[in-house]
């Protein structure tokens, strides 16, 4: 069944949860929110006439007008967005990282990724788009956010699959001396700051903002006159970018061998005794 005859056998039933859902509050057209319903409920051909009515009354309905609405760049539903759902975002994002600052940016950076700054035809690059209203909106927050914390601890691990026949991974080495472990701390400070110091007086004053003052996004974001989004982005890049300096200090300065790199960045998980405040100072 395509949309076309989807839309002609169910509109009644569409236009009673387009109604119900407010979407036109978030400037969504009827036929936005049925192409959105249709792709959320696709079953086999088979089965449609029988599970159709039923798979309809279990959409979520105001919870799809609402990601609809952000993913069209509908400023009023991003708002409402942020301040019903972005408490619980942290708290989850808090349950799973273990910690503040981590917190902070892993839903952070996920709620860069909802608002989308990428426009297109028919509104923003959204990872809104992959909600389609069979769970709740909360419900697909949670799972989204926890592959997303999966994804990063992967990538930033760098794990690398078992070889074949090996039963358990091999154990972490840890540092020989506890004169190492002050080595390594003392390497890493050092390739913080000068990290740090390379950096253009204004992503000091943003990283300053966030990490020193510890104003919010949206704090950040009128002070200069960003969207929050952007604000989110414009930090994401950074951290990557000072990642990138801080290993190759360490590696072409302090001429660590790969092993003792991973020793070195293994303290960041930990914390570095970094003065951030004198670090991100601007004349």
């Amino acid at each position: 069944m395509n949309f076309n005859e989807f839309f002609a056998h169910h509109r009644r039933q569409i236009e009673g949860l387009f109604e119900s859902s407010d979407a036109a509050r978030w400037s969504v057209s009827l036929e936005d929110f049925a192409r959105a319903v249709w792709r959320g409920v696709e079953v086999p051909a088979a089965h449609e006439g029988a599970e159709m009515p039923a798979l309809l009354a279990a959409v979520r309905a105001t919870d799809l007008a609402l990601a609809l609405g952000c993913a069209r760049g509908d400023e009023p539903a991003w708002d409402t967005f942020c301040a019903q759902y972005r408490p619980a975002l942290y708290e989850s994002a808090r349950a799973l990282a273990h910690d503040e600052a981590r917190a902070r940016e892993l839903a952070d950076s996920l709620l860069a990724e909802l608002y989308g700054l990428e426009k297109t035809e028919t509104g923003r690059n959204s990872r809104f788009a992959y909600f389609h209203g069979r769970s709740s909106l909360k419900t697909w927050l949670r799972a989204v956010l926890y592959q997303k914390f999966v994804d990063e601890y992967r990538r930033e691990s760098r794990l690398a699959p078992l070889d074949e026949g090996t039963a358990e991974p091999p154990a972490r080495q840890g540092s020989v001396s506890a004169a190492d472990d002050r080595r390594y701390a003392d390497c890493l400070g050092e390739a913080v700051e000068a990290a740090l110091a390379d950096l253009r007086p204004p992503d000091k004053l943003l990283l300053s903002y966030y990490y020193v003052q510890e104003l919010t996004l949206k704090e950040i974001g009128r002070l200069r006159g960003e969207h929050q989004a952007t604000i989110s982005r414009h930090l994401e890049a950074l951290r990557k970018r000072l990642r990138v300096r801080i290993e190759n200090h360490l590696r072409k300065v302090k001429k660590l061998s790969a092993f003792e790199l991973e020793q070195c960045l293994d303290f960041a998980s930990r914390g570095v005794s970094v003065k951030l405040e004198k670090a991100l100072k601007t004349e």
